[in-house]
């Protein structure tokens, strides 16, 4: 038996269909953790349960079940995003730049450079997103390396950048 396998998916079949069952009148979740091999394994199903259930609030869903590892990433950023809080961590680096510069000059560079990760560099796609012309997001992608000193084609700075908007988002 392999944890995340098909008992966790039995499992979230069997939730899913309780949910179909009470329907709209109980706009309910179910999360799911992994399989519990032994009684020390309990603990951690449960909170695997939970943070599947914190995934979905956050997703803004209702009527859902979820298995932990479909939704395992999502709820390594919220821990990461929990202990940057319970740390009072702040962004840092040039993602900071950026936030400082935005804050100071009224532009919007963080959200250009969200604009560009989520799209994987594909500028049109990018700047359809913000809704400027092309040249204009370039203009604006040359600046944003300018100004917060970071190299796009480097992968762990894209990396590093893209994290913090995850668990930092754009308000810090």
């Amino acid at each position: 038996m392999t944890p995340g396998g098909d008992e966790e998916a039995r499992a979230v079949r069997v939730a899913e269909s309780f949910l179909a069952r009470v329907g709209p009148r109980h706009a309910a979740n179910i999360g799911v953790g992994r399989l519990a091999m032994s009684l020390a394994q309990v603990a951690r199903s449960r909170a695997d349960a939970d943070r599947a259930l914190r995934v979905l609030r956050t997703r803004g869903v209702a009527g859902r079940a979820a298995g932990y590892s479909e939704v395992h990433f999502e709820s390594l950023l919220l821990q990461v995003a929990d202990v940057a809080a319970a740390e009072e961590q702040a962004p840092t680096g040039p993602y900071r730049r950026l936030l400082d510069h935005d804050a100071e000059h009224g532009t919007e560079l963080a959200a250009t450079l969200e604009a560009y990760l989520d799209a994987f560099g594909d500028v049109s796609v990018a700047a359809a997103r913000v809704h400027v012309h092309p040249n204009t997001f370039r203009y604006r992608l040359k600046r944003l390396a300018e100004i917060g000193g970071l190299d796009l084609d480097d992968p762990d700075a894209r990396l590093t950048v893209q994290l913090q908007l995850r668990i930092f988002g754009r308000r810090h």
